[in-house]
């Protein structure tokens, strides 16, 4: 497979950032990316992502985050 995946969807709840994908067939959640490889902003600050798991029946990846994201972020 050398077709990446393209990010349909993404859902924050609390500290909690759920990106959905679009794939042919499911994301590897043997192998995931590493933390450093996400960065997310809220406001224009960096907010540290502390772990990432792959659903990969789901097609998503969620990152936990080191700060929760309100609703006016």
């Amino acid at each position: 497979d050398t077709t990446a995946p393209v990010l349909n969807t993404a859902v924050v709840n609390g500290n909690q950032l759920v990106l959905g994908y679009t794939e042919a067939t499911t994301l590897d959640a043997t192998h995931p990316a590493g933390i450093g490889d996400f960065a997310v902003t809220a406001n224009g600050a960096a907010n540290a992502v502390i772990g990432v798991t792959v659903n990969a029946a789901a097609k998503t990846i969620t990152l936990s985050l080191a700060t929760a994201v309100t609703s006016d972020q």
